[in-house]
C-alpha cells in the first residue's frame, strides 16, 4: 500500500490558524479522516455554483416541476371573415349612421 504524507504547520500567532490547530487537537476521531473529509468537501464546494451543486439545483427544479400542471393554451387567434354577411352589413351601416347622428 502506497502512502502520501504531508506536513502542516500552524502559526499560532494568527487567530484562524490557532483556532484550527486547537480544533484538530480536540478531535476524538482520526485527524487523518477529518482532513480527508475536509479536503473533499472543499473540492466539492469549489466545483459548485454559490455553494449549490448543479445536480442539487437540477433536483430542486425536477421536484418543483412535478407539482406544476402544464396545459396547452387555447388559441388567441379568431377566424376572420373577409366579407360581411348581409345582416352584418346592415347592422354596420345602421351603427355608422347612428354614430354620425351624434355629431348633429
Amino acid at each position: 500500500m502506497s502512502k502520501y504524507r504531508i506536513n502542516v504547520r500552524f502559526d499560532l500567532d494568527k487567530p484562524m490558524e490557532e483556532n484550527a490547530a486547537k480544533y484538530l487537537q480536540s478531535l476524538d476521531k482520526s485527524r487523518n479522516a477529518f482532513m480527508v473529509t475536509a479536503v473533499l468537501n472543499e473540492m466539492q464546494r469549489q466545483s459548485s455554483v454559490n455553494g449549490f451543486l448543479l445536480d442539487d439545483i437540477r433536483q430542486v427544479i425536477r421536484e418543483e416541476l412535478q407539482e406544476v400542471s402544464f396545459a396547452a393554451a387555447s388559441s388567441v387567434f379568431e377566424q376572420v371573415q373577409l366579407e360581411l354577411t348581409e345582416e352584418q352589413q346592415t347592422e354596420n351601416e345602421k351603427s355608422v349612421l347612428d354614430d354620425l347622428e351624434m355629431f348633429g
